[in-house]
């Protein structure tokens, strides 16, 4: 077998890989916009810089949520 064989059909594979991922996250995402209507989870402030953001629901707890760079 030609490396450039190998090599196409791990860049393929990946590339399918990455689409179901994409695919699953949507789904993930969908569940929490619910899961913060159904709890009245708010927004609260930022400590540290990063692209997290809490969210304090009434189950007593802070959710951490990774924002989309856009």
């Amino acid at each position: 077998m030609k490396t450039s064989h190998v090599l196409f059909g791990g860049v393929a594979f990946a590339v399918v890989a990455e689409a179901f991922l994409l695919l699953g996250n949507r789904s993930v995402e969908s569940d929490w916009e619910r899961f913060r209507e159904e709890h009245h989870c708010v927004a609260v402030a930022e400590t540290d810089g990063s692209n997290r953001a809490g969210y304090q629901c009434d189950d007593g707890q802070v959710h951490y949520r990774w924002r989309q760079m856009r």
